[in-house]
């Protein structure tokens, strides 16, 4: 391929992924909790409910590569993904940067909304899992990701 040729390709690769629109999956592969693993605790019994259930703290440190959508304006969700055992539901807190807020499996929520002006979207949350005491298993994944919504 020549100078001129790669030089219009990689114009017309920019070009096409900077006016992609809809939901992107974005790349929080350097997203990690810490502990990193951690062992959910029995919820103390309230009179009235049903199922008590059991919860766990941690502390995500997000950090999410928005390279490729710098200056672009939408809105970024955390998605919880389901599995075949108990519903989870995930509660946070954040140090500002994403908005605080709630979740349940199979839901997602928005998390950031504006435009992205810096490589990559960092913050810090500290999460409260949730679920009921149903789920079967010694150990459990938290599947979550981020997707990004462009006009």
């Amino acid at each position: 391929m020549t100078g001129r040729a790669a030089a219009i390709a990689l114009t017309l690769l920019v070009w096409s992924s900077a006016g992609q629109t809809g939901t992107v999956r974005l790349d929080d592969t350097l997203t990690h909790t810490v502990p990193a693993n951690v062992q959910m605790q029995w919820r103390p019994f309230v009179r009235g409910e049903r199922d008590a259930g059991m919860e766990a703290w941690v502390r995500v440190n997000v950090r999410i590569d928005t390279r490729e959508w710098m200056g672009r304006s939408g809105q970024v969700y955390l998605v919880l993904d389901s599995d075949d055992t108990s519903a989870m539901e995930a509660e946070w807190t954040t140090e500002g940067r994403l908005l605080a807020g709630r979740i349940r499996s199979g839901e997602r929520t928005l998390v950031y909304s504006g435009t992205l002006t810096t490589a990559t979207l960092d913050d810090q949350l500290v999460m409260r899992l949730r679920s009921l005491s149903d789920w079967r298993g010694s150990t459990r994944r938290l599947n979550f990701h981020f997707e990004f919504d462009t006009p």
